[in-house]
């Protein structure tokens, strides 16, 4: 019984040195300055990684730009979103309890050994509170309106497709924004030249009588006058009694009041609509009597088609507008099909809302060299010379494409030089009233209780132009510019608001007077927050200023660039920043022990010849 009992206690005491010395490999594992070293230089890696590899893209931008196989790594291992990875959390807290267990081991229990406890537990509490931020702190935004209020933002994440997603967090309280207010610097013009030949830019200094001499050229340009907020006016006026620009004053009667009025330009804009009357009103002038009598007399029995004619043959033949269609072309190895047409060609809306300024028809042509597309323009019938052709013996032109779409009531004003004048009221594509018309008579359009007066006629249509000052302050200002150049002298009017450069005589030369750009001096929002119905904080924010309430930090990050009716918040929640000030502290506190109060207390220690511990 003595010798088993004694065999027990060996194995017992074996064990037990095991134990302790398994235990002891953990602990000199963890106070290895080696792991620090290996550590650090890890994260080392990790962090020259997070800079050249882009951070926090999405799948399809990664494979873009490395291949799939290198965005598939770098999705799996996380090194698209280093910082907040996973494994680098980890390599933190490893770094962490290294410290810990390092402090403890070197530490002997004395009161000077407090600055070198505080600066690593200063250490200590930095990586902790990194690992916090990196796994526990958010940060999003949300846009909220004047006199909104909202009680979540959004965040921006890479979901597990590798596709940008926006994720919602809710507030455990409401913001409500009371008012937005911006705040503009006085805005900056500058004048700028371009020399089309020399293909060179160049800013002008924007000083009044001073002549500058627009470099590598010819041209002086001098400033003459300034407005620091103008306006431009324009007066209606006739300046020949040709017919050079034939225009019309049309004045619409409704029940009572004028229900439209304005000019018709014959050779610009000569057409007004109303679409909620399905009205169009058109002015229509006509070199001859002639050709007046002529396309009065067509209005009904006229037809859209399509002529065709062979150069050289003598053959011509006229097809109605049928689209999808396939017309054989008899006596010739032709035919034609035509697959669309518009009113007003390069107009992307529907037919119904074109104007009938540019009527044309796509046509197909197929011929012994196979197909040919092609357009045909009802006012150009000659386009087709112009550009190459694959047939070019054929010739096509188009009429009365315009009359296919009509509005449902349609007056059309003709006119000549003759002095011949006429009023066409055109209902459902028919003809229902025609009359002479005379300036400043009021005529009435049957079933639709309106009424129509040509007040005014101008046989050359122009615009007299004046600027003047609307105010003293900065508003739209226009400077008055003297050209002098190859083809002698020009000056113009320049306004800061106009989108077009302005040219010299000779196109070579372009002057813009243009803003510099907006210029924000502040944008602030007044906001408030509130718990269960009740004001609990309320400030005006601005950048780098937020406002902060239970643990969240509200900043302002951005507004609304065209009406300014909303503020551009950005919302950030990060728990671990008071572990991390503490550390800083604990860090500010330690050096202060090391390199002042240690040295102090052991000059005293010198001198008393005691001893502190």
């Amino acid at each position: 019984m003595e010798t088993k009992d004694a065999s027990q206690q060996i194995i017992q005491k074996r064990a037990n040195r095991y134990g302790q010395k398994d235990t002891n490999k953990v602990w000199d594992f963890f106070c290895s300055v080696k792991l620090a070293v290996v550590i650090i230089l890890i994260m080392v890696v990790a962090c020259i990684l997070g800079t050249v590899i882009l951070q926090e893209k999405t799948l399809d931008e990664y494979t873009a730009r490395y291949g799939y196989g290198l965005a598939t790594f770098f999705r799996i291992t996380q090194l698209s979103n280093v910082f907040y990875s996973y494994w680098f959390s980890f390599l933190l807290v490893l770094l962490c309890a290294n410290l810990i267990c390092c402090t403890i081991k070197r530490w002997r229990n004395t009161f000077l050994q407090t600055g070198f406890i505080l600066t690593h537990l200063s250490l200590v509490l930095i990586l902790i509170g990194g690992v916090v931020k990196f796994q526990l702190g958010v940060k999003g935004g949300v846009n909220v309106y004047e006199g909104k209020s909202v009680d979540y933002f959004l965040t921006q994440m890479i979901n597990r497709q590798g596709k940008l997603d926006y994720v919602k967090k809710d507030l455990p309280f409401s913001i409500a924004l009371d008012d937005f207010i911006l705040e503009k610097n006085e805005p900056k013009f500058q004048l700028v030249s371009y020399v089309k030949s020399k293909d060179r830019q160049k800013v002008l200094d924007v000083k009044l009588g001073k002549r500058q001499r627009v470099p590598g050229s010819e041209y002086g340009v001098t400033i003459k006058d300034y407005i620091p907020d103008a306006e431009l006016q324009q007066e209606p006026i006739n300046t020949s009694d040709k017919p050079e620009n034939p225009a019309i004053f049309v004045r619409l009667m409704g029940s009572e009041n004028v229900a439209a009025e304005g000019w018709l330009l014959a050779h610009d804009r000569n057409y007004y609509e109303d679409r909620k009357q399905n009205l169009r009103i058109e002015y229509i002038w006509l070199p001859s009597q002639t050709e007046l009598d002529k396309a009065i007399s067509s209005l009904e029995t006229g037809h859209a088609k399509l002529s065709v004619a062979i150069a050289g043959q003598g053959l011509s033949q006229d097809y109605s507008l049928e689209l999808n269609k396939v017309f054989k072309f008899e006596g010739t190895e032709y035919s034609i099909r035509m697959l669309q047409y518009v009113l007003n060609y390069g107009d992307k809306r529907p037919l119904n809302e074109q104007p009938s300024d540019n009527p044309a028809v796509q046509v197909e042509i197929n011929g012994p060299e196979g197909a040919e597309t092609r357009w045909v323009f009802e006012k150009f019938p000659d386009w087709d010379k112009m550009h190459p052709a694959k047939y070019k013996n054929v010739k096509l032109t188009c009429s009365g494409i315009a009359s296919i779409y009509t509005a449902k009531n349609t007056i059309r004003i003709f006119q000549s030089p003759e002095g011949k004048q006429v009023i066409v009221y055109i209902k459902d594509n028919r003809v229902v009233e025609t009359m002479p018309w005379e300036l400043g008579k009021k005529y009435t359009i049957a079933g639709t209780g309106n009424q129509i007066t040509i007040a005014n006629y101008f046989p050359s249509f122009d615009f007299k132009k004046e600027v003047i000052k609307k105010s003293d302050t900065v508003g739209t200002p226009a400077i008055y510019v003297e050209v002098d150049g190859p083809s002698g002298k020009a000056d113009d009017w320049l306004f800061s608001n106009n989108q077009y450069a302005t040219w010299y005589t000779d196109n070579n030369l372009a002057l813009v007077y243009e803003s510099t750009g907006e210029s924000i001096k502040h944008f602030t929002s007044k906001l408030r927050i509130v718990e269960n119905g009740q004001t609990v904080a309320e400030k005006i924010i601005r950048v780098n200023d937020p406002l902060k309430h239970r643990g969240y930090v509200i900043y302002q990050s951005s507004y609304d660039p065209e009406a300014g009716n909303f503020s551009g918040l950005q919302i950030v929640k990060d728990p671990g920043i008071p572990v991390v000030y503490s550390g800083f502290g604990a860090l500010c506190f330690g050096v202060i022990f090391i390199f002042y109060i240690k040295p102090f207390l052991r000059k005293n220690k010198k001198r008393g010849g005691g001893t502190i511990k």
